[in-house]
């Protein structure tokens, strides 16, 4: 996953440009733009939106209007979007709608390929895996894996529900480790995190913003990320990366990720006027460090890096939700 600087964004901004974009900048854009946030307001994934369509503006030339869309874990909005086509709306692509929603759920309304044209990664949230101390004392990652591995299925882990990625990333875990727990799904991730604090489940996937001030104040014991190496934020935290060959970690990373797509109708050019407006953003020194103080990794990259992103993430998750026999009521 790329990171970018101002620089870098400038770099493939030109690229883009040169691939066509220039010739669209007289007609496009022709009115204000949509960024369909498939989310309720609040939210990460609507902080996320708002900031760039408002940083996305003097690139454009134009507002970028948030919609916001909730529904069935963004799946709903990904199918009217796909409906609809329209080279002035944008739509914040996530891992739910474009990797696990596809792979968990048969007869979707939209292809996440087929009907949508990458635009840019945003950004990338880690993971973490966090236990109650009372409950699982004194174990490091190493020590937790081997003793899930000893008794199959007597440890278990909490999720913020069932078929969100931090479930699909504990069957992940298990699948490589052989250190297979027990799923507890919850309603979200507060009551997930409650759960683990009262002792009501052994330990917790969570995405890093939100389990640090559980981890900080010492009511739950971090134990490894997801990212590929370790973060600023829990720098005596291993990765689970660091695990090499005897859990099947070699080069692991498992993230939440969130980008741009148009929807197919667009031009090349209108695509790489888009990236060329979402780079310049992610760029932006003050919107960097408000996506950081989330907890966020500002990402980058053309179109194409993306749309690789997304090709891989959709086998992967296909294969974890096949592998663990993962349904969803």
């Amino acid at each position: 996953m790329t990171n970018i600087t101002r620089r870098g964004a400038i770099g493939l901004a030109g690229a883009a440009l040169g691939a066509g974009a220039a010739g669209a900048q007289g007609a496009w854009p022709a009115r204000d733009l949509r960024l369909v946030c498939p989310f309720p307001p609040g939210g990460t994934t609507d902080v996320i939106a708002r900031l760039m369509a408002t940083a996305m503006r003097e690139s454009l030339g134009r507002a970028v209007v948030v919609e916001n869309q909730p529904g069935a874990g963004s799946t709903l909005a990904a199918g009217r979007f796909a409906r609809e086509a329209d080279d002035h709306a944008l739509f914040l692509s996530q891992i739910a709608s474009h990797a696990i929603g596809p792979a968990l759920y048969r007869n979707l309304a939209y292809d996440p390929e087929a009907d949508f044209r990458a635009v840019t990664l945003l950004v990338t949230v880690p993971n973490v895996l966090v236990v109650n101390p009372a409950k699982v004392p004194g174990a490091d990652i190493r020590a937790f894996l081997r003793d899930a591995r000893a008794k199959p299925g007597e440890r278990n882990f909490a999720s913020a529900g069932n078929g969100t990625s931090t479930h699909l990333t504990g069957e992940l875990i298990g699948q490589l480790s052989g250190g297979r727990m027990t799923h507890v799904p919850y309603r979200g991730a507060g009551p997930a995190m409650t759960a683990v604090v009262g002792g009501e489940v052994d330990a917790l996937i969570d995405n890093l913003p939100t389990a640090l001030p559980q981890i900080r104040g010492g009511t739950v014991r971090a134990l490894a990320v997801t990212s590929r190496t370790r973060v600023p934020e829990l720098p005596d935290v291993p990765a689970l990366s660091e695990l090499g060959a005897e859990f099947g970690f070699e080069g692991f990373e498992a993230q939440a990720w969130f980008g741009l797509h148009a929807h197919k109708s667009a031009s090349d050019a209108v695509v790489a006027r888009m990236s060329t407006a979402a780079l310049a953003a992610l760029a932006d020194a003050n919107v960097r460090q408000q996506l950081a103080a989330r907890g966020t990794v500002p990402a980058g990259g053309a179109p194409a890096d993306y749309a690789r992103l997304v090709t891989a993430e959709l086998a992967r998750w296909a294969r974890v939700v096949r592998d663990g026999n993962v349904t969803v009521n």
